[in-house]
């Protein structure tokens, strides 16, 4: 939240018509990349301390208040019995799998054209410009044990953080947009690489909300099948 404040400030300030609006996210995250850096190693924590939660940890958002009792016994702390958590179905957990693939490899794709042919003279921006590439393939990563209720759900836990920073981070192309296209207006040589550039700003927080979606909507089938 330190590292994404500058983008939310910025937002607020630019509807009160204040400067501060046009200038604090750029100096925050690209003269001097701070906030960038202090959200990627946050995001980083956030997903190592998922990967490290226990069926115990998840089994109250998983499972009804029914369902718990009889994993633990009548009256009993639900950490009294280990709790086993119901496995995915497998054609549910292949559609997982295959889904944080293809959304894999659609950001990596984007984010080597956006350093190659729209960006190519980005400097050091360009490892960031890489960044979402790195956490979808993590998400790659964590789906191979998605046919596991914890893996499944380790899994939705790190991607929820990621997709509502992606989310946040989408204010950035949102406050340039209007400077890109007043761009266009005086300099129709580059059409190709301004509109690429907006492209691919989009791509990586389009691609954090259908994911936050999609795993919702498994998350919900997957609660209903651990409550039965």
């Amino acid at each position: 939240m330190f590292g994404l404040a500058p983008l939310i400030i910025s937002m607020i300030a630019l509807a009160f018509g204040s400067q501060i609006g046009v200038v604090l996210h750029w100096y925050t995250f690209y003269t001097a990349p701070v906030g960038a850096v202090v959200v990627i190693v946050g995001l980083i924590i956030a997903i190592v301390g998922a990967t490290k939660s226990t069926a115990s940890d998840f089994a109250e958002s998983a499972t009804s208040t029914q369902g718990q009792a009889k994993a633990s016994g009548s009256g009993a702390p639900s950490d009294a019995k280990p709790v086993e958590l119901p496995p995915l179905p497998s054609g549910l957990a292949r559609t997982v799998k295959i889904a944080y693939a293809f959304g894999f490899v659609v950001v990596l794709v984007s984010c080597v054209m956006r350093v190659t042919i729209f960006q190519p003279f980005s400097g050091i921006m360009i490892l960031f410009d890489l960044v979402p590439a790195f956490f979808a393939g993590w998400f790659v990563f964590l789906a191979r044990n998605a046919h596991e209720g914890l893996g499944f759900l380790r899994l939705y836990q790190s991607q929820l953080v990621v997709s509502i920073a992606g989310c946040v981070v989408a204010l950035w192309p949102l406050i340039t947009l209007d400077t890109s296209l007043s761009l266009l207006e005086y300099d129709d040589s580059a059409a190709f690489e301004l509109v690429g550039t907006v492209i691919t700003d989009f791509i990586p927080p389009v691609a954090s909300i259908a994911s936050l979606v999609f795993a919702s909507v498994v998350r919900a089938r997957y609660r209903k099948i651990a409550s039965e």
